[in-house]
């Protein structure tokens, strides 16, 4: 037995696989490469359906009263009035379930029939992805996605690497490098020596761990360890690499991708969850009602009925020998009897209803204008029709980054030189700085004629200043600016930097007027013209290298106006002047589509390689580079020297190939300004500057990892040894020699800028090294690379040693380029009331930058909690600490201000800072500074809370407002995913939720596609809270079907987000209008329409319970049997749909400028329980009104020519009259938002009652023929109507103008401004604060590095280039014969470089091998532990004057990678 169960384990526990093997790969079952995301197929559709659609409450409810009503003896209602309205509802549903199955199948088969080169019988052929096998080997080309999961055999690059875009697995955009065995390299793309390959592959069963791979491979009798770095995964792309092969290990449901994927859900509203309790409460109620109405009739019977067998007789099927007996039967019938009856409380129309108005929502959705994206030419589409008021009701978001928030795109947005910031551009006619965007606009305008728009740009020159001046319309505030240039009213570009004569008279002119519109103007900052500290190397002439003067007189009252007008440029019009009279400028209107003409970028044409892409809108630094500036050379060498990338000319176009896109938009910024990084081998670096070219000697890469946060190069060129660096700012200032104060301080303060407008930075530095130190640091750098204990502490204290006393470059300033419109959507959402969670697979740093860069965290926040600990125990410990930091905090912020400005407070005073962007606040009248809590970084105070979050008790018309706490201030927390596995572990998670649930922002950074589902069914479960996931990538299908609500974006990771979701919109910024005007709206009509059914039902149906009470309890209705069954379906149900789909309390652009309008979703106000009891409540009431009042009148009532009108069917006809009269009176004051469709729907339904009892009375021949017109036809029954109307409707405006008039909505506030006219900004209390991108200071750290290690070591190894290691032979004689032949002839210098190479390989072999001691170029990380390379034999000069030596081939060959 033991001998067997050995073998069964091993099979449970691992997966055996064999290469080009089906039969023996077959006995093991394993699954395809077939996906399927369909519920359904053409045979299973019809019993699934039913069976899923039965599994709702209200259906099932309905069927048995179907069944019931097919039983004659009970039943007082045909059952066709259930029947038609229970198929009409499982048929529409059936109907859309096939319609959005349909889909899945389409998705499901476009994936399955992707093309995919496999290996068959020897051969390559083009197979279906759904055809491959486990087993199969199958080819990859450049930029083709993986089909599965395969182990890596051989590919195009010599040393069997490489790359992959991991972007739908884990959000990360930048280069991943697999290598693949060595054993396997020589397989080639060789198609026979493939299909001979038989290796045997023992790895783990299939999991979701898309970081660990642990197998075996067998082959050749020899086994060789397996390892993730083996492995592609599906959904990765193939890229830098002609071709790889591999043999397929999981394929299909068994891939890491599906296993991530999670399982399709079903997904119901909070309304429908609520609506299925109250059905239950419900059905309950009419059990109760009927089995007292059965007891009633059993009672009425045995007393009274019996006397009355004459007229009423029993039926056959009563027992009549013994009259309690029968009594009770009768009973026992009645009860299901009223069953029937009443069962119209909850009609199926309500579900017929519901399920109309989320359909044409669901249109309504995919209709909107206001959310199409003209680039892609993609309109938001509602892939499901039964969530929509769900997203009325969203509490937290949960967003992917890449390609959510962000573009994909880096851009080289400014940068510091020498202490002075290049990339800003000024606007002088409103000192504001340009922001530059799509939509900017400049409006050119003539004197003359408006309409004629000449040509010019932005950049013009003073030759065509006699040009009308140029507008600027754009999205930008006020803030200071150093070293900028500036738009003049001429449109010409230049510096803002004047001389002191100039700052002299500035300074002293007279401060600016206040603008006409003092109503407007009320929160903006005044301007001076005061100009800002110039650097040290500033031409004292006032002018630049490039020949620009500074700006001077420039109108003060010209400069208002167009502040003024600059800001009032919305819906669409430019605002446009046009000059009549000296200094004085009137202001225009004039459409943007005639005069639109975008902001002329920097030309840099005259750079042959430069990027026809790439833009940049300061002309000085161009001309500071032109002009020979020392510091800007250095700059931009640093920027084309110090770096992992890869350059390569594909069709006579120089490419590069960066494994993160920081490095390649750096790479970019300098080969555009003249810098161009032309090619590199092992040991040297190839660069052309403005023209000329340069080879330096590339001596170590001080690689970059996470701890040092930092890469270094040491370059050898003639008799100079230089190191360059760049790396996190406060790790290079660190690092610099003393005597740089001043320049710190200025680069210092310009890191705090960027860091403010959300910019990446990297702080440049450079150190000049003699060649003696270098030889030194070379040998102690070797020796402690050989050493066998504690190997990396002393490589990095020799690392320490050389990255010191440097000399500071510059900053880099990278913008990780947000979608537009992501910080106002996201700062809107906030104000709303909803919490964000960002949650990516990027590193943290660069979560953390995008995270102020989108303004999901601030500056004004009191502190950013970073949990990153490795276990456990760490991760309590941090929690813990935060918790108290947070309770510190709360203590001295409880309920207002009275704490913070107690002046008897012990408490030593902090630095506070006091923003200054209220409406109402003014720089006199500030408040003194309150004692902030102790231990807090920043806190934050403004009176502008109540301008985001609604101070009810101001009044319309403005006035002072109280100062509280700005609720920007609080807490943000950032987990890595490596903690967050403890935070979401039993015993961790309620810490987590309770830091987490105070904190304004959580950012999870370093998280799998697992770990993201996980967090979102955290807080579904813990939180009870309704969640939105959004996201663009495969990576985020298992977080969108985790979710209540699941949003794609249709962006550059493919589909796979939105085929999953139930919302797919283009841009980011289109969810503030899914959620703030269509997710309310859908809430507030399902709510109203629900609200208003309930009453109209219990209103028509309790007037059986009131009439039961005379009909001795029989279930005698009160109304014809056809007015029951029609009721729902022609007389109501139109004024109600009108309401569902058209109603609104505020229009769309107050729905976006209000957030907090969203708020009542979040709380299910409009709603729940207590609505639900009002609506019964009104109703029994209206039905008791209804029922007595005409019931009083015609009873025993005689008309005046004599008539009887105290017969049934009259007073059934002159309640169901009055009861329809009261339904459109009451839906009128319901409706607040009247369409021609309201109009049509409330009063013709009106009208189709009459026409519709007359012809069914009449022509049809009707029971009731006759009764409502003979009672029309008397007084008594006009005002019995009138005054049963009049008092159902008078409490019910009584109690609305009692709540408009002491307890308004806010809608209400927002109605009554409207009907006011009354647009004052100055009384806006809840309209949420501006959102663009503000240019402050900020005190943190903006680095964000997307780099990974071991590029380094891959370059210097020579595993990453195209050659084998000993193909290379690089000369590096600067200055010879041979490189100034290559300075002679520019387009040809890659091949002349290679045939000198080829010339001296022979020539320079021996020595080489000589001196390889002292001329070693590989890492200093990549020593070799046998030391096999490293000699007795180091010393020597390096080689002879005219020959340059080549990197050694042993260092090559046994570098380890």
């Amino acid at each position: 037995m033991g001998t067997k169960t050995q073998p069964q384990q091993a099979k449970e526990n691992e997966r055996r696989i064999r290469a080009n093997d089906k039969e023996f790969n077959l006995q093991y079952k394993y699954h395809n490469n077939y996906i399927k995301t369909s519920k359904y197929s053409v045979f299973t559709f019809l019993p699934f359906n039913l069976l899923e659609q039965f599994q709702r409450l209200a259906n099932f409810y309905f069927l048995c009263l179907l069944v019931l009503q097919l039983i004659p003896a009970i039943s007082s209602l045909t059952p066709v009035t259930t029947a038609i309205p229970l198929i009409g509802v499982l048929t529409l549903t059936a109907v859309k379930d096939a319609y959005d199955d349909i889909q899945r199948h389409l998705s499901d088969s476009q994936v399955n029939n992707r093309k995919s080169k496999t290996l068959r019988n020897g051969k390559l052929v083009d197979a279906k992805w759904s055809e491959v096998q486990v087993g199969d080997v199958i080819r990859l080309d450049n930029n083709q996605f993986v089909a599965a999961d395969i182990l890596l055999l051989t590919t195009s690059e010599p040393n069997g690497l490489c790359f992959i875009e991991t972007a739908e697995l884990d959000g990360e955009t930048n280069l991943k490098a697999k290598q693949c065995l060595t054993e396997t390299i020589e397989l080639g793309d060789h198609h026979d020596a493939l299909w001979n390959f038989n290796g045997e592959i023992l790895c783990e069963r299939p999991n979701n761990l898309l970081n660990k791979f642990d197998g075996t491979l067998i082959w050749r009798n020899q086994r060789f360890a397996l390892d993730n770095e083996k492995i592609l995964l599906r959904g990765c792309v193939l890229r830098n690499t002609q071709w790889c092969y591999g043999v397929v290990v999981f394929a299909g449901v068994d891939t890491k991708l599906m296993q991530n994927s999670g399982k399709t859900q079903f997904k119901s509203t909070g309304v429908d969850r609520l609506l299925n309790f109250i059905i239950i409460g419900i059905v309950l109620f009419l059990v109760s009602i009927c089995a007292l109405f059965a007891v009633g009739c059993a009672i009425w019977e045995g007393f009274i009925g019996q006397h009355f067998q004459v007229y009423l007789p029993w039926e056959h099927i009563i027992p009549k020998d013994y009259i309690p007996t029968g009594a009770t039967v009768i009973g026992l019938l009645v009860f299901f009897s009223y069953a029937i009856v009443l069962n119209t409380v909850v009609p199926i129309s309500l579900y017929v209803s519901v399920e109309v108005i989320r359909f044409i929502q669901s249109f309504l959705i995919n209709w909107d204008e206001e959310m199409y994206y003209a680039r892609t030419n993609t309109y938001a589409k509602a892939r499901t029709t039964t969530l929509n008021e769900e997203l009325g009701q969203i509490q937290y978001i949960f967003s992917d980054k890449t390609g959510t928030l962000t573009q994909n795109i880096m851009t080289f947005n400014k940068c510091s030189i020498n202490g002075r910031t290049y990339g800003d551009v000024i606007d002088l006619r409103t000192g504001e700085p340009i922001e530059v965007t799509e939509q900017q606009t400049i409006f050119h305008n003539s004197p003359r004629n408006p309409e004629e728009v000449p040509t010019g740009t932005a950049t013009a020159t003073a030759a065509s200043t006699k040009q009308p001046p140029l507008i600027l319309v754009h999205k930008a505030e006020i803030h200071a600016k150093k070293s900028s240039v500036m738009v003049t009213a001429e449109g010409e570009t230049q510096l803002a930097n004047s001389p002191s004569s100039d700052r002299a008279e500035m300074e002293h002119s007279a401060p600016l007027p206040p603008p006409l519109d003092s109503q407007r103007n009320r929160g903006r900052k005044q301007v001076r013209y005061s100009a800002p500290s110039r650097s040290q190397e500033e031409d004292p002439g006032g002018t630049i290298p490039g020949g620009l003067s500074t700006p001077r007189g420039l109108s003060p009252s010209g400069y208002d106006s167009q502040r003024s007008s600059s800001r009032n440029s919305a819906g669409g019009l430019g605002v446009c002047f046009k000059r009549s009279g000296p200094g004085l400028m009137q202001r225009q209107l004039s459409s943007t589509s005639s005069s639109d003409k975008a902001l002329q970028c920097v030309d840099f044409s005259a750079n042959p390689h430069h990027e026809s892409d790439f833009r940049w809108y300061d002309r000085t630094l161009l001309d500071a580079v032109r002009s020979d500036e020392e510091h800007s050379h250095v700059f931009f060498r640093l920027l084309a020297l110090c770096h992992t990338v890869m350059a390569e000319t594909v069709e006579g176009k120089l490419e590069y190939q960066a494994q993160s896109p920081d490095e390649a938009a750096l790479v970019a910024a300098a080969r555009n300004f003249g810098f161009v990084f032309r090619s590199r081998t092992p040991n040297s670096i190839t660069i052309e500057v403005m023209g000329r070219l340069e080879e330096y000697e590339l001596l170590n890469i001080l690689d970059f990892n996470n701890v040092r946060k930092r890469m270094s190069v040491i370059l050898r060129r003639g008799d100079s040894v230089v190191l360059y660096c760049k790396g996190a700012d406060n790790v290079i200032y660190d690092r610099l020699h003393s005597g740089q104060e001043d320049l710190k301080a200025r680069t210092q303060d310009h890191l705090n800028k960027f860091a403010g407008e959300g910019l990446r930075t990297l702080v440049l530095a450079e150190r000049r090294l003699t060649e003696q130190y270098y030889k030194d640091w070379r040998t102690r750098q070797q020796e402690a690379a050989l050493a066998m204990d504690s190997r990396e502490e002393k490589l990095n204290e020799i690392y320490e040693e050389i990255e010191s006393d440097m000399q500071l470059v510059g900053v880099t300033a990278i913008e990780d380029k947000l979608q537009d419109g992501v910080p106002k959507a996201i700062a809107n959402l906030q104000s709303a009331g909803i919490k964000i969670w960002v949650l990516t697979g990027d590193k943290q740093e660069t979560a953390i930058n995008i995270g102020y860069s989108c303004q999901l965290l601030t500056d004004e926040l009191a502190d950013v909690f970073i949990v990153d600990g490795n276990s456990v125990e760490e991760v309590e410990k941090q929690l813990r600490q935060f918790k108290e930091s947070i309770k510190i905090y709360n203590r001295f912020r409880p309920g207002g201000t009275e704490a913070l400005y107690n002046s008897d407070s012990n408490m030593d005073p902090l630095s506070v800072t006091m923003t200054q962007t209220s409406v109402f606040m003014h720089e006199s009248s500030a408040p003194p500074t309150p004692p902030p809590p102790p231990a807090i970084s920043v806190v934050t105070f403004s009176a502008e809370c109540n301008d985001l979050f609604g101070d009810e008790k101001r009044s319309l018309d403005g006035g002072a407002a109280s100062i509280v706490i700005d609720e920007t201030t609080g807490f943000a927390l950032v987990v890595n995913g490596h903690s967050l596995v403890h935070c979401l572990s039993p015993e961790l998670e309620i810490k987590f939720l309770d830091i987490a649930s105070q904190c304004k922002a959580v950012i999870c950074c370093r998280v799998t596609p697992l770990q993201k589902a996980l967090v979102v069914e955290l807080i579904k479960r813990a939180k009870n809270a309704v969640t939105l996931a959004i996201g663009d990538g495969a990576n985020d299908v298992s977080m969108i079907k985790a979710a209540h609500i699941g949003v794609g974006i249709s962006g550059q990771e493919g589909l796979q987000a939105v085929l999953s979701s139930d919302y797919s919109i283009a841009q980011f910024r289109y969810l503030e209008r899914l959620l703030l005007v269509h997710g309310r709206w859908s809430y507030y009509r399902m709510c109203k329409f629900l609200r208003y059914f309930f009453y109209k039902n219990f209103a028509f149906t309790l007037c059986h319970c009131w009439y039961s009470l005379f009909c001795g309890f029989s279930a005698q209705t009160v109304f014809d049997p056809m007015f029951i069954s029609v009721y729902n379906l022609f007389y109501t149900s139109l004024p109600v749909l009108s309401l569902g789909i058209f109603e609104q309390d505020v229009s769309d652009k107050n729905s976006l400028e209000y957030p907090r309008l969203y708020t009542p979703g979040l709380k299910s106000e409009l709603f729940n329980i207590r609505e639900f009891i009002y609506s019964v409540l009104h109703g029994a009431f209206t039905s008791l009104v209804l029922f007595l009042i005409p019931y009083g009148v015609y009873k025993d009532g005689v008309s005046q020519h004599g008539y009887i009108l105290s017969d049934h069917m009259t007073l059934g006809a002159v309640v169901a009259t009055i009861l329809i009269v009261d339904n459109t009176a009451q839906i009128s004051l319901y409706t607040s938002y009247w369409t021609v469709v309201n109009h049509i729907t409330i009063w013709g339904s009106l009208v189709w009652y009459f026409v519709l009892d007359y012809f069914y009375n009449y022509v049809i021949g009707g029971p009731y023929v006759g009764s409502l017109t003979q009672a029309i036809k008397d007084l008594t029954f006009w005002m019995t109507m009138l005054i049963t109307v009049m008092v159902l409707v008078a409490p019910v405006l009584a109690y609305k103008y009692y709540l408009l008039d002491v307890h308004p909505s806010l809608s209400d506030k927002i109605r009554q401004k409207s009907l006011k006219k009354f647009h004052s900004r100055a009384s806006s209390d809840v309209r949420r604060t501006p959102s663009s991108r503000r240019g402050r200071r900020s005190v943190r750290s903006g680095y964000a590095f997307a780099h990974q290690e071991g590029f380094g070591r891959l370059i210097t190894s020579g595993k990453i280039m195209h050659k084998k290691p000993q193909d290379f032979a690089f000369p590096l004689g600067l200055g010879t014969k041979k490189t100034q032949a290559l300075h002679n002839n520019l387009a040809s210098a890659d091949q002349t470089k290679t045939n000198s190479s080829g010339n001296h390989m022979g020539n320079n072999n021996n020595t080489n091998q000589r001196h390889n001691q002292n001329q070693n170029h590989s890492s200093m990380a990549d020593i070799s532990v046998e030391g096999r390379v490293h000699g007795a034999d180091a010393g020597g000069s390096g080689g002879t004057e005219d020959m340059s030596p080549r990197a050694p081939c042993q260092d090559l060959d046994t570098i380890n990678l």
